[in-house]
């Protein structure tokens, strides 16, 4: 049988060869890891977004709801001043205080049924408000919430395109510092 020997020039090749293998293996365990990161910091950050745009869309929704509301309160105690300036006005006609008086009797009707029998235009304003309010809290709970995670991913994601070897090849794949998202109080107050 013959035999078979390497020859040195073989041996430098098959490790020439594991050695670029090795590499080739690093950097796209490295690249894809890297990629893993940054498609978990976008995906925090679209959680935030989403948080965002849920607050925002509470707004029209609040202002229309009390300012229904607040128009309904408004004409009720409205018509309620006119009719007793009306009738303090009347000199001493009969007939027309007679008129002022069933306006007055209507308007204040209107009003002690709306505030004794729960008329829901007018009852809704409190409800409302607190409604809104407790989902004005729960978004900025979740706001606040989601922006740990993001900062968490956006950590994870700094650290490993700043590490060995990843920091070998980040730059050059176009992976760059993630910016944390910091809320600034000042500014808020």
């Amino acid at each position: 049988m013959a035999e078979f020997r390497l020859s040195k020039g073989m041996i430098a090749g098959i490790i020439a060869g594991v050695a670029v293998l090795i590499v080739v293996l690093m950097i796209v365990l490295s690249y894809n890891g890297m990629v893993s990161k940054d498609q978990n910091v976008q995906s925090h950050w679209s959680d935030i977004e989403v948080a965002y745009q849920r607050k925002i869309d509470l707004i029209p929704t609040m202002y229309d709801v009390m300012n229904t509301s607040m128009t309904f309160e408004y004409n009720l105690m409205v018509n309620v001043t006119e009719a007793r300036n009306k009738w303090q006005a009347l000199s001493g006609n009969t007939e027309e205080k007679m008129n002022a008086s069933i306006q007055i009797d209507t308007s204040f009707a209107a009003f002690v049924d709306a505030v004794n029998e729960a008329y829901p235009d007018l009852e809704l304003a409190p409800s409302v408000v607190l409604t809104f309010m407790d989902q004005f809290e729960s978004t900025t709970n979740q706001i606040a919430s989601e922006r740990k995670f993001y900062n968490d991913a956006v950590k994870d994601y700094n650290t490993a395109i700043r590490t060995f070897p990843n920091v070998l090849f980040s730059g050059s794949f176009g992976f760059d510092e993630a910016r944390y998202y910091e809320r600034n109080v000042a500014s808020i107050a």
